[in-house]
Formats: C-alpha cells, structure tokens, sequence
C-alpha cells in the first residue's frame, strides 16, 4: 500500500533591504529578527549580509523576507547601489541617539530612489535603539515622516517584540499588495518555491540569480 506524500507548502518571498549610517543597528536588528541574541558590541558590517525570516498568514500562506544589511560606510554607498533591483520595501534606519544619522537619512532617500528599478516598495523609517536616551526632536521625526510620505516606527533591536511586529506588518502589507496583483494581473510577480520537506525548510532560498 503506497503511502501518501506530504503536501508541499507553497513560498512567495519577498526582498527588503536596511539602509543607514554605520553603528545604527541594522546588523542587530536583522540579528534579532532571526531570533539570535542581541549583541551590543557587533562591529559594522563589511559588504553585504542577509538573513531569511518566514511569515504565516492568516490564510496559511508561507511568506519569505529576505532582509539584507547593507553597510553604512560613505566609501561602500557605491556597492550598495547594485542590490537596489527588485526591492519590494526598504527600511531606512537612524539611532535616535544620534542627530547626525537623522540628517543622513535624506541622503539614503535620495540614493535609493536614484537607483531604484522597482515601482512599487515599501518604505519604512525606522528610528533605532529606543532603550537608550532619545535626543532627536520628535517633532522633527514627524516632520521628516509627513513630508517624505514615510511613516515612522520606533524601534528597540534589543527588543525582539518591536521588531517581530514591524516585519509581521511588512510581511502581510506585501502579501496583500502581491495578492491584489496576482489577481488583476493573471500571474504572480515574486518569486514562488515549493517546501516538500518542512523540516529542512531552513535550507531554502529566495534569492533569484541576484544577490
């Protein structure tokens, strides 16, 4: 008697990128998300790094954040450029200890938008390490988030909550976008991978042939 297979899952995955100045706390942001312990002595990331972070909606549908830590040093802003292509939401992050990553953020703004290819992303401001003293006016956060039409989330990267409930949000906003698409468009626009096996499903990749 043949036994039946397991009913593969389906993924629909999805890119999101972080940028910033150095010692923001991106990498410890995406550290956290992967649920790795918060380190208050990591050094700033050379390159590139990434990690994957899968959703459940409330349909049972799989979903995949690819978040990828783009490092905020001046002279690697060149590199950067190359991951901007198919970026479904990107999180632009300040310590808000620190005014001068505040004053910055205009320039991650406006290097993104420059070299951006995708039409629709998601846009985050993301004002880090809430745990500590604030120093940046609030009102002028608020002004910056109105004006740019990006709104604003304080977060704490030692706080695994605060940042479970602003990837859980990105995740289902971008499901619900890829949904409404999927539906007048005919086919679907992310990519899609089959997970036979959940066990290993820790094994799987988003990526595309981009990074």
């Amino acid at each position: 008697m043949k036994k039946k297979g397991r009913k593969s899952q389906i993924m629909t995955c999805f890119r999101v990128i972080t940028l910033g100045d150095c010692f923001v706390g991106k990498t410890s942001i995406i550290r956290t998300l992967a649920d790795e312990n918060f380190n208050s002595g990591t050094f700033s990331t050379i390159g590139i790094n990434f990690n994957i972070k899968e959703f459940t909606m409330d349909d049972n549908h799989k979903i995949g954040l690819k978040v990828i830590d783009t490092c905020g040093q001046e002279k690697f802003k060149s590199l950067s450029k190359s991951y901007f292509k198919n970026v479904d939401a990107v999180l632009f992050v300040f310590s808000l200890n620190d005014n001068e990553s505040f004053d910055n953020i205009k320039e991650w703004i406006e290097l993104y938008d420059t070299n951006s290819s995708t039409l629709m992303t998601l846009k985050y401001l993301v004002g880090n390490k809430n745990d500590l003293e604030e120093i940046i006016d609030q009102k002028l956060i608020e002004k910056f988030s109105d004006e740019n039409d990006i709104p604003f989330i304080s977060i704490s990267a030692k706080d695994n909550k605060s940042i479970q409930r602003l990837f859980e949000e990105i995740a289902q906003k971008l499901y619900k976008i890829y949904k409404n698409s999927d539906s007048k468009n005919g086919k679907q626009r992310r990519s899609r991978i089959s997970l036979s096996h959940p066990k290993k499903k820790k094994n799987f990749c988003c990526a595309t042939n981009d990074f």
